[in-house]
């Protein structure tokens, strides 16, 4: 069964590249304004840095610098599950029915379908780049269990922001036309790009427990800058679990609900 589901998932992935690269050009352009966009971020940290003498709390410019790149590393982890973005839409449409018709699961057929694989590798590209530029020119230490324990805690963060997103998205079988509840989630994510040890206590605990942006922000880039063993990793990685078992329950629950809902468009 797994090896059907894995199959699936990399015939997605090579349709969504070669319809993304018809257009060669598009790579090194997709690359540059990915470049270009998160430059904007850092040059707004440098003007900043460059009023002050001291580290801005306790950030300095190469770690402010890190906390843009790692924005991009979200969005590129987050284009694999874009169909559940697109779940409100194709309720509404009736587009649903193709994947309840299908041999395997209809929530794994629609998040398979929308995956952005060329997407995802321009920004990881563009991140990786900037990432591997501020930490050599301004000898950034990192270890590979921070590391490691970084793009963990960031790949549960973004689990539980998807998941988030898809019980709003949900609320379509009931409501119809939802985007603008998802809207109100996606002003929310601009605060992944300062840190949250900056803001107010309430904003700040408002952003880890209710509206978890801080997981795909602050504190991966705290574990990957602090090392795995000083950062507080275990804490976070505990919250980041606890907060996703919450929203899988939470998800699987509505989910059940919605499907005895939903009317297709033959009855």
């Amino acid at each position: 069964m797994w090896r059907r589901h894995v199959t699936l998932v990399l015939r997605f992935a090579v349709v969504s590249f070669l319809n993304s690269s018809a257009f060669r050009i598009d790579f090194f352009t997709s690359i540059a304004h990915n470049l270009l966009y998160q430059g904007i971020f850092i040059a707004f940290w440098k003007s900043v840095m460059s009023h002050t003498t001291s580290p801005l709390g306790h950030w300095s410019f190469p770690e402010l610098s890190i906390l843009s790149a790692f924005s991009l590393v979200a969005t590129a982890i987050m284009q694999w599950f874009t169909g559940l973005l697109q779940l409100p839409a194709k309720v509404i449409r009736g587009d649903l029915d193709k994947y309840l018709c299908r041999p395997v699961s209809p929530l794994f057929a629609l998040l398979v379908e929308e995956v952005n694989a060329l997407s995802s590798f321009y920004q990881l590209t563009s991140a990786l780049i900037i990432l591997g530029f501020i930490c050599l020119y301004y000898h950034v230490p990192v270890t590979v269990m921070g590391v490691a324990a970084s793009v963990g805690l960031l790949v549960v963060g973004c689990a539980v922001v998807l998941l988030m997103q898809a019980c709003v998205g949900l609320l379509s079988f009931w409501y119809g036309e939802v985007s603008r509840f998802n809207t109100v989630l996606m002003i929310a994510r601009d605060c992944e790009r300062y840190p949250l040890d900056l803001f107010p206590l309430w904003i700040r605990s408002t952003l880890t427990w209710i509206v978890p942006i801080g997981l795909i922000s602050t504190y991966p880039v705290l574990v990957l800058l602090h090392g795995a063993e000083e950062s507080g990793a275990l804490a976070y990685v505990g919250v980041g679990v606890l907060l996703l078992a919450i929203w899988m329950l939470i998800f699987a629950a509505m989910w059940r609900r919605a499907l005895r809902r939903y009317e297709s468009f033959g009855g």
